[in-house]
């Protein structure tokens, strides 16, 4: 667990909930209620994230100090070709890991080994998203900068949601789901 709290570590005072209402496997948006929580993120909640229990975590990528360790581009296009999309960003030797959303679209998340700026984080992935044909896509962080101690910015739902039986997992380079462990082993920065 320390592995995956250090890797999505982000604003420490709030955090993301995530009940889901219905799975979707007719390739449109899973539903569910989403909504922010002004309380600190908690071993417990990171713990009850892999471990299945509702609700799911969701982590505002952007600090107190308006830095960032992870970003993501949050491509909802449920129909993707997740090996081809793998494909193009290897082929290009992107720093890149891509897990499968809640919904079935990708997260092409980037992760640096040092807190960077939030707007430079966004510029880069903004930059890469219109290069892999994603300029629409939502790119978090989506704050440059928080304004105050309420601010809270915007919260990505994490990945391995339950798991030991997950359908949030990362691909290796082959495009295959990949277990949280070896998730750790393949993320690039």
């Amino acid at each position: 667990m320390k592995n995956f709290i250090d890797l999505f570590s982000g604003l420490k005072r709030a955090h993301g909930c995530t009940y889901v209402e219905k799975k979707s496997s007719d390739g449109t948006k899973v539903k569910g209620k989403s909504f922010v929580k002004r309380e600190p993120v908690t071993d417990k909640l990171w713990q009850d994230h892999l471990s299945g229990i509702e609700p799911s975590l969701g982590i505002i990528p952007i600090d107190e100090n308006n830095k960032c360790r992870w970003g993501c581009i949050d491509v909802d296009k449920y129909n993707l070709n997740h090996k081809k999309l793998i494909n193009l960003i290897n082929n290009n030797q992107l720093p890149l890991t891509v897990c499968r959303s809640k919904s079935g679209g990708a997260h092409i998340f980037l992760f640096t080994t040092i807190p960077v700026e939030a707007k430079l984080l966004r510029d880069k992935l903004t930059a890469i998203s219109a290069f892999l044909g994603f300029g629409s896509a939502e790119v978090f962080p989506k704050q440059i900068e928080l304004k105050s101690e309420d601010d809270t910015g915007n919260f990505l739902n994490l990945p391995y949601f339950n798991s030991t039986n997950t359908t949030r997992y990362a691909f290796n380079f082959k495009g295959e789901a990949i277990t949280i462990s070896q998730f750790f082993l393949a993320i690039k920065r």
